[in-house]
């Protein structure tokens, strides 16, 4: 059955990639799904701690799938801006380790006992950065353990506030200054991503789409290449597996708008 379903996932990620401007409304409501049931664990956490993780994320997933497939471009923006908000945060951690952001010591160093060993900003990042990847692959890992799926769906509800919790945690590691320059990289990042996805929107579309589809093969394309053909060698790093998916997107991203200005050139006359 496990096979089936990753089969399908992997036939609708062929068709996102190479038509999915044509499947935008289920794009749409399939991100706003994911995005919508990440963000019930953080409102379990903060705003309605009374609800069980299951329910909050449930509804935060409904009602953000709803939302973005009502309003497909918005919704498109919006994904284009958190993707902007991901990378301006990335950009600013690595200029303030290589000490092009601003490197005072900090203030705070005499206070908080834990920022003795962090007396600058490029080392209160690399200590928040230590270890963080190792703490989400254990979060995640602790959703599998359910002996029920309603139970493994609980654990994976509540995943997004455990997450939170991380974050925070290491966000205080980092001194004021350097929070300062961080938030103001990741607002550009955000601004930056959300103008493109409303200037170009068709072109945003299609590159969502693509992206989209882009994961759905990887995830669910390399577990039946594992299990049924082992003997063919996969890459065994990140940045491998990240070309592959960059140079997909970009593939399908291009087929599709290749075929938009082809649809849109007036017919010839003979």
């Amino acid at each position: 059955m496990m096979t089936l379903v990753l089969i399908l996932l992997c036939a609708l990620g062929f068709l996102l990639v190479i038509a999915g401007l044509r499947l935008i409304g289920l794009v749409a409501a399939v991100s706003g799904g994911i995005l919508g049931w990440c963000l019930g664990g953080v409102i379990h956490g903060t705003l309605i701690p009374e609800w069980s993780p299951a329910i909050c994320a449930t509804v935060a997933s409904v009602a953000c799938a709803a939302l973005a497939a009502l309003f497909i471009r918005p919704a498109v923006a919006v994904g284009f801006g958190a993707a902007g908000t991901i990378i301006g945060a990335l950009i600013g951690g690595i200029l303030v380790e290589r000490g092009i952001a601003p490197t005072a010591p900090n203030a705070d160093a005499d206070v908080s006992p834990t920022s003795q060993l962090d007396s600058t900003p490029a080392q209160a990042v690399r200590a928040a950065r230590s270890g963080f990847s190792e703490s989400m692959q254990t979060i995640l890992g602790q959703t599998q353990g359910g002996s029920t799926p309603t139970e493994t769906l609980a654990r994976l509800a509540g995943a997004g506030s455990r997450i939170g919790a991380v974050a925070k945690s290491r966000w205080d590691l980092v001194p004021a200054p350097t929070r300062t320059f961080l938030l103001a990289s990741t607002a550009a990042g955000a601004i930056i991503g959300f103008g493109v996805g409303v200037v170009f929107a068709r072109w945003a579309l299609a590159g969502a789409s693509s992206a989209l589809g882009t994961l759905l093969l990887l995830a669910c394309g390399i577990p039946l290449m594992e299990k049924h053909a082992p003997t063919i060698p996969l890459p065994k790093s990140t940045a491998a597996w990240i070309l592959v998916g960059a140079a997909l997107t970009l593939a399908g991203w291009a087929f599709q708008m290749r075929r938009v200005q082809r649809e849109s050139e007036p017919p010839r006359v003979q």
